[in-house]
């Protein structure tokens, strides 16, 4: 290599590294060439010379995140060591990981998750997506194949640790979340280990003080100036993020002037979070809504992956797509939350009452064989919404198969 390859080699390397370190800071749609030159002190120009566009920065730089990240979970996996596990073991090693996640120093776990959150993607980025799941499932099915009858979980529990991870960086060291969140992971690994669950009080203590919101939509008149605000910013928040809803942006959308949003609502803050609701809500579909028992006959199995398979498929009536969608949610709320904080108190209400609703319907959607305790509830709700967003990021079909292992594994048979 010629010293003027070198020179270019780490100009490059190091135009990677602070675009890492700006997508970790200001989300993958914050990054631009101008702010990616001024943290490298160079002219866009040389950043287009080395990489052709931004498209070229952000594959570089996702590529550079994926070594990264498989060189981290190499280091976690030698570090857990060749041995069968204890229940407590497994139980610190699993939190030492979502905490080692979490931390401002993992920029490179930060672009994995502003990738698996986004609506639309490069075109690269389905493939690498794939390298990075397959990685992770891999990696602890290796570090659960030398404890009897756990190996069957490696799968399961990466597909938990999906949305988990997008909490943990939200609201880490935040007592109540660190307790509901012990309660959640230590009733899956008790149920790993073949243990009855426990009850839940951190949670219970939680949701007995936990003011459900309303359907924000549902009280307004179909064609209210209220009605199309909010239908404006739940689509901008399901195609661009949180971050995309500006007054300006959704006036601009429904045609009418910047001060209609102050008219209906005291501030933007509580315009968007009524927004965010609205997008949970309107694709909610009637089988997963505890508000409004269906009345109908308990499903079979047939029928239940049936209803699920619908929820983990793209968007569209009858339930299509709607965990995908609302598992994009939660992971653009988490993301805001590390940057803006007015966002952590929204991100806990979705995390501390997570399989809630799941929990309460379960008359209604699960078959009667099954006994979905709150606890069973909270780790399959978790386990779903991480499919959901792994399955749409890299384009994989949603599998009856692994959604029928998944129940089997995650939620007991009653007696």
């Amino acid at each position: 290599m010629t010293e003027t390859d070198t020179s270019r080699a780490a100009e490059a390397t190091r135009v990677i590294n602070a675009a890492m370190t700006l997508v970790a800071e200001s989300g993958l749609r914050g990054l631009t060439l101008r702010d990616l030159a001024q943290a490298v002190g160079k002219s866009t120009t040389v950043i287009v010379n080395l990489f052709g566009a931004k498209a070229g920065v952000v594959e570089a730089m996702a590529n550079a995140a994926y070594d990264l990240d498989e060189a981290y979970h190499r280091d976690f996996a030698a570090e857990a060591g060749d041995v069968a596990f204890g229940r407590d073991a497994l139980f610190a090693l699993v939190g030492r990981y979502l905490r080692d996640r979490a931390l401002p120093s993992a920029a490179f776990a930060r672009v994995r998750q502003e990738m698996l959150a986004a609506s639309t993607s490069y075109d690269f980025a389905a493939s690498l997506l794939v390298r990075w799941e397959t990685m992770r499932r891999a990696t602890w099915t290796h570090i659960l194949a030398h404890t009897p009858r756990l190996e069957a979980y490696g799968d399961v529990l990466a597909t938990y640790l999906i949305v988990e991870e997008f909490y943990a960086g939200a609201l880490a060291e935040r007592a109540e979340y660190e307790m509901i969140a012990a309660e959640g992971l230590g009733g899956l690994i008790d149920h790993m280990f073949g243990r009855l669950d426990d009850p839940t009080p951190a949670t219970d203590r939680y949701v007995d003080r936990f003011v459900i919101p309303g359907a924000p939509g549902d009280l307004l008149e179909p064609g209210s100036m209220k009605l199309k605000l909010l239908e404006a910013a739940a689509d901008q928040i399901l195609a661009e993020g949180v971050s995309a809803v500006t007054n300006r942006s959704v006036s601009g959308a429904v045609g009418t002037s910047t001060s209609t949003i102050a008219y209906h609502w005291s501030d933007m803050r509580a315009f968007v979070t009524d927004a965010l609701w609205h997008a949970v809500f309107r694709g909610m579909p009637r089988y997963l809504d505890h508000r409004r028992p269906s009345g109908d006959a308990r499903p079979d199995d047939a029928r239940w992956t049936e209803l699920m398979l619908l929820t983990l498929q793209p968007d569209g009536p009858g339930g299509r797509g709607f965990y995908v969608n609302y598992a994009r949610l939660i992971a653009g709320i988490c993301l805001e939350a590390r940057r803006n904080p007015g966002f952590r108190e929204l991100a806990m209400m979705l995390r501390g009452p997570e399989g809630g609703g799941t929990y309460v319907n379960r008359d209604d959607l699960w078959p009667t064989h099954f006994d979905l305790t709150r606890r069973a509830a909270t780790r399959f709700a978790l386990w779903i919404k991480g499919e959901a967003l792994a399955a749409a990021a890299t384009g994989r079909a949603p599998s009856p198969a692994r959604l029928k292992q998944a129940a089997a594994l995650l939620v007991s048979e009653r007696s």
